[in-house]
């Protein structure tokens, strides 16, 4: 049942009007669950691996948090990766700007919030993850074929060994 309905999220995601919904509905709520449960708990977290990124707003400074679908590497679990779709919109995310001007980054998932560094691929490493995730999800093909601009993929490598031993609610107030 939980790989039936994976299949049918990714689906409806994959179209313009459901990439729209999922960034637009959908992400808000994520973020109140994942930011409630440390990242244990997530609508997209039914089948899909999912993480809340944290970064600082490159204008005002001031924390912002952006439930993501990650892959884990498969060398190294610990470094994670991610990829600025927004739902096939053709803006480039925030979230991408904001780690652009300052890569230190809090990711939340699994009931730990962990300091990252983030970086942009290119290159063929680049091309090797993006075909992971049209591997996990083949309508991500669909955003690349709507878009002017090209889906960055964030590499997220650990900062420290742990944990920091606060909650995510806790980062905002």
């Amino acid at each position: 049942m939980k790989a039936i309905l994976l299949q049918w999220m990714l689906n409806i995601s994959s179209t313009t009007l459901g990439g729209r919904f999922f960034v637009a509905l959908l992400s808000p709520i994520d973020r109140w669950l994942l930011l409630k449960t440390n990242g244990v708990v997530s609508i997209a977290g039914l089948g899909t691996p999912t993480l809340l990124l944290t970064t600082s707003g490159r204008k005002t400074g001031q924390p912002r948090a952006t439930p993501l679908m990650y892959l884990s590497d498969e060398h190294d679990p610990t470094r994670l990766y991610v990829i600025g779709s927004s739902g096939g919109r053709p803006e480039m995310p925030a979230w991408v700007l904001n780690l652009m001007a300052d890569p230190k980054v809090l990711v939340t998932r699994d009931g730990e919030i962990q300091n990252y560094q983030a970086s942009a691929l290119s290159g063929a490493q680049h091309s090797a993850i993006w075909q992971r995730f049209i591997r996990f999800n083949p309508g991500f093909t669909h955003y690349e074929g709507r878009l002017n601009r090209s889906i960055p993929i964030i590499e997220l490598a650990p900062r420290a060994n742990q944990a920091l031993r606060f909650t995510a609610a806790a980062r905002f107030g």
